[in-house]
């Protein structure tokens, strides 16, 4: 009985810890010297600096496969109009991007 315990604690052991791999983000590429980046068919362009620290969303992405350039999502609004840039270095700052095919500014994201 002992053994099969074991043998139970052992199994269950292995698949929680290769069920923890490493989450895989989307790639975006960066355009114009970081003033735009891409996703597939969709194009961002800067807009700004992140008004408020509070709209960062949950990171969906890194840029040219570094995971120091970091892209999150922007809380209330789809990753396909708006996104975050950040470079995880010293002095750095969100950087606020929208799809070029966004028209419309939302006031909460106005400068």
């Amino acid at each position: 009985m002992k053994k099969i315990s074991l043998l139970l604690l052992i199994i269950s052991l292995m698949a929680f810890f290769s069920s923890c791999t490493a989450r895989e983000y989307e790639n975006f590429q960066e355009l114009n010297d970081g003033s735009k980046l891409q996703r597939g068919s969709i194009t961002y362009s800067f807009y700004s600096a992140l008004p408020k620290d509070s709209l960062r969303g949950k990171q969906i992405g890194i840029v040219n496969g570094d995971k120091k350039h970091k892209v999150f999502e922007v809380k209330g609004f789809s990753s396909d109009e708006w996104i975050i840039e950040y470079y995880d270095v010293i002095m750095s700052v969100y950087s606020l991007y929208k799809a070029d095919t966004v028209d419309e500014i939302p006031n909460e994201l106005k400068q």
